[in-house]
C-alpha cells in the first residue's frame, strides 16, 4: 500500500524530469526592459539559445562570463562602424530570471542607438522582440517562478506606497505561493491513501485512517475559509482604500479635501451646492493608497441636477470603506443613519463655536485657523490601519485566487468518508486542481496569454 501512495503522490505533483523545470525550443527573444523616456541609459535584454551569436553579431569580442559585466562595442556588422560603446552583464542557463542564457545590454538611450540595436537582432536567426511579459513567462514556464510570483512583478513596478510594495514584495518572494502549495500537497498526501484503497479494495482501511483523513479534510476546509475571510484586504491595498467625505453643504468638505490633497482639488465656495458631482484624489495615507471622495452636500432640493449630486454622495458613502462626516459647529446637523464603525466624525468651525458632545467621537477641527488637524491626520492613520494591518500573513492579491478558493472549499464540503471512495477520492481531485490552477501547477494553459497580455514590454 505505501510503494501505491508513494506512486499516487508522484502522478498527482505531476513530477517531471529537472524537477519540474522545463527548458522549451524556443525562439530567443529581445526588448528593451527600462522606460522609452528619455533618460541617460537603456537597458536591452535578450534571453534564449541565441544569445552569444546575437552578441557576436553585435560585436562583442571574447566570451561572456556568468555573472560578469564587461565593457563592449557595439558595431554594426554591414559596415563595422561602431554604434555605442557600453556595458554587458551576462547569466548562463539555468541560473538567470528566464532560466535561459540572459545578456542586459546598458547601452545610452539615444533613440537611434536602441532602434539600431534593435534592428541588428532582429536579423539574427531565430531571435524576434519579446512580447508583453514574454520574460517573465518563459522564467514561469522553466520553473524559476511560480505563477503567483509571476503575477507580482507588475504589481511590485506599479507599487506607489509602502504598502503596494510591502505586499508585492512578499509575494515575489514566494510566500503566497508556499501556502497555496503547502494545501495542495496535503491535499495529495491526503488523496494517495484514498487511491491506495482504491487500488486494494479488500483490504479495509483502519478506523484510526479514516478519522484521521475526515480530520485532515476538516482543518484544511477550515483554513481555506480563514484566509478567504479577509476582507479583501489584498485587492484593496492594490486598487485603494475608498475615503468618502460627507455633510450637509458648506461644512467644508471642498477645503478637507484641498488640505488633505495639498492642492486645489475641489472649488472651495460659500454658495451652498458649488459641489454637484464626485471630486476626487489619490493619495497615499500611512503607506496605504486612498481614493478619497469629495461629494455634494446633503440636504433638501427641488434642484434636478442637485438630487443627482447627493445621490451620488449618499452611493458613494454607502460603497466607501471609510467615511468623514462633516459638521458645522456652528449649524451641527448629523445623520445617524450614515454614522457606523469606519466613520470618522469631524466638527470644523470649532474657531467660532463650541461643539456639543455627542454619543459619537467627535474629532474638532477648524481648516481655516489650522486647529486640530494633526489629530485628524493622526485618527485618519489609525481608521485606516484598522482596516489593513501590516500583515505578516501572505493575503489574497487576485480575483482568480479567490474564485479558485471558494471552489476548493464547496469540493471539501462534499467530501466524506462515508460516501462512495472514488467519489471522495474526486473531491480531493478536483480541490487539488483548483489550488493547482493559482500556482500554474495544473490546468493552467488556457488562461496563460491573459496574464502575461498584462505585463508590459520588457518583463
Amino acid at each position: 500500500m505505501l510503494r501505491q501512495a508513494q506512486h499516487a503522490i508522484a502522478i498527482l505533483l505531476n513530477t517531471t524530469p529537472n524537477n519540474g523545470v522545463y527548458f522549451l525550443p524556443m525562439p530567443t527573444i529581445f526588448a528593451p526592459i527600462t522606460s522609452p523616456i528619455r533618460a541617460g541609459i537603456s537597458i536591452i535584454r535578450i534571453s534564449g539559445s541565441e544569445v552569444l551569436q546575437c552578441l557576436k553579431t553585435l560585436g562583442f569580442i571574447g566570451a561572456p562570463t556568468h555573472q560578469k559585466i564587461s565593457f563592449q562595442k557595439i558595431c554594426d556588422p554591414k559596415t563595422s562602424e561602431i554604434i555605442d560603446e557600453v556595458l554587458v552583464s551576462f547569466f548562463k542557463s539555468p541560473k538567470s530570471f528566464t532560466g535561459e542564457d540572459v545578456a542586459e545590454i546598458s547601452v545610452h538611450a539615444s533613440p537611434f542607438i536602441v532602434k539600431k540595436v534593435l534592428e541588428i537582432l532582429s536579423e539574427v536567426k531565430n531571435c524576434r522582440f519579446a512580447e508583453a511579459g514574454e520574460f517573465s513567462k518563459r522564467a514561469f514556464l522553466n520553473g524559476k517562478l511560480d505563477l503567483v510570483q509571476a503575477e507580482a512583478i507588475p504589481d511590485l513596478i506599479a507599487a506607489e506606497t509602502a504598502a503596494q510594495h510591502r505586499q508585492a514584495l512578499q509575494q515575489l518572494d514566494g510566500k503566497l505561493g508556499e501556502v497555496y502549495e503547502n494545501w495542495r500537497f496535503r491535499l495529495i498526501e491526503i488523496s494517495a491513501m484514498i487511491e491506495a484503497a482504491i487500488d486494494f479494495p479488500d483490504e479495509d482501511l483502519p478506523k484510526n485512517i479514516i478519522d484521521g483523513v475526515e480530520s485532515d479534510v476538516k482543518n484544511l476546509c477550515e483554513e481555506i475559509r480563514t484566509h478567504l475571510d479577509d476582507k479583501k484586504i489584498g485587492q484593496k491595498i492594490k486598487t485603494g482604500l475608498s475615503l468618502a467625505i460627507i455633510g450637509a453643504p458648506n461644512v467644508g468638505k471642498s477645503s478637507l479635501i484641498n488640505f488633505l490633497a495639498q492642492s486645489e482639488v475641489a472649488i472651495v465656495s460659500e454658495i451652498a451646492g458649488t459641489t454637484r458631482d464626485v471630486v476626487e484624489a489619490h493619495l497615499s495615507i500611512a503607506g496605504v493608497p486612498v481614493k478619497i471622495s469629495d461629494t455634494a452636500g446633503l440636504r433638501e432640493t427641488s434642484d434636478e441636477v442637485e438630487k443627482e449630486g447627493i445621490r451620488r454622495a449618499l452611493n458613494k458613502a454607502a460603497s466607501a470603506d471609510i467615511k468623514i462626516f462633516l459638521l458645522d459647529a456652528t449649524n451641527p446637523i448629523l445623520r445617524e443613519n450614515l454614522i457606523d464603525q469606519n466613520t470618522i466624525l469631524v466638527a470644523n468651525k470649532i474657531d467660532l463655536k463650541t461643539i456639543p458632545d455627542y454619543k459619537f467621537p467627535v474629532t474638532k477641527i477648524s481648516l481655516t485657523k489650522k486647529i486640530g488637524l494633526d489629530l485628524l491626520i493622526k485618527n485618519l492613520e489609525e481608521k485606516i490601519l484598522e482596516i489593513v494591518p501590516n500583515h505578516a500573513a501572505p493575503v489574497i492579491t487576485q480575483e482568480r485566487y479567490r474564485v479558485a478558493l471558494k471552489n476548493s472549499v464547496e469540493h471539501l464540503k462534499n467530501f466524506s468518508m462515508q460516501k462512495n471512495i472514488e467519489l471522495s477520492s474526486e473531491d480531493l481531485r478536483m480541490t487539488a486542481r483548483e489550488i493547482g490552477k493559482i500556482t500554474g501547477k495544473v490546468g493552467v494553459e488556457n488562461i496563460l496569454d491573459v496574464i502575461f497580455s498584462r505585463f508590459c514590454i520588457g518583463k
